[in-house]
């Protein structure tokens, strides 16, 4: 009789061994969520710093590629032979901290022939344009618009694209009130992708002195 009931208890205590009560069950589900909402933050947390280095990576290809284009078209800006009007018969049309306006060849077509350029910060779309203009017109009403760098450019009034510096070197206010006396035009091109963000915001920086002004 006793070895039966011994029997019979050791059964009955395989069988709570073998099994999982409800609490256990619970504790594990909780324990199961808390690894897979850790997984998806890191994961997510990869995804995010992927895209931000592969959006700062080409921020800063555009700005070196914008940086170049700026150099060279500013470098050989010249005069027009024939420019639409006494006011346009300058190399650099105007200078400000962040528009500058220039007569210089974009397409290097067989004739050379020349076209009125606008390098220009669009602040509220953090982008950097080119306007070019055939028939010279000022206003750039009817101009064709390239996008050099989007949605990435940081400069604003503080942190000016553009600084004009005399014959004597010296740095001229701008608005330059007579681009006639530009003779080196400075630029610092600032590109963040994410304001609040690291990594630290990317300068881009270049002093450009046109081969083709003449002495008024």
């Amino acid at each position: 009789m006793t070895s039966r009931k011994h029997a019979r208890s050791h059964v009955l205590g395989r069988g709570r061994q073998d099994g999982f009560t409800m609490v256990e069950l619970l504790i594990a589900m909780i324990l199961m969520l808390v690894v897979l909402g850790a997984i998806f933050t890191i994961w997510f947390g990869l995804q995010r710093t992927y895209s931000f280095t592969n959006d700062d990576m080409l921020a800063q290809d555009q700005a070196r590629s914008a940086l170049n284009e700026m150099v060279e078209l500013i470098r050989t800006a010249r005069q027009p032979e024939s420019p639409p009007s006494e006011d346009l018969n300058m190399v650099i049309v105007s200078a400000a901290a962040n528009v500058m306006v220039c007569w210089t060849d974009t397409d290097r077509d067989a004739a050379h022939d020349l076209e009125l350029v606008r390098f220009r910060v669009d602040q509220a779309g953090r982008s950097l344009f080119r306007d070019d203009d055939q028939a010279g017109d000022i206003t750039f009403s009817a101009s064709s618009s390239i996008r050099l760098v989007g949605s990435w450019v940081s400069n604003d009034a503080s942190t000016p694209l553009f600084e004009y510096r005399d014959g004597n070197g010296n740095v001229l206010d701008s608005p330059v009130l007579d681009p006639t006396d530009i003779r080196e035009v400075s630029i610092n091109l600032r590109v963040d992708v994410v304001t609040d963000q690291r990594p630290v915001v990317h300068y881009l920086r270049s002093t450009v002195q046109p081969r083709n002004l003449r002495q008024y």
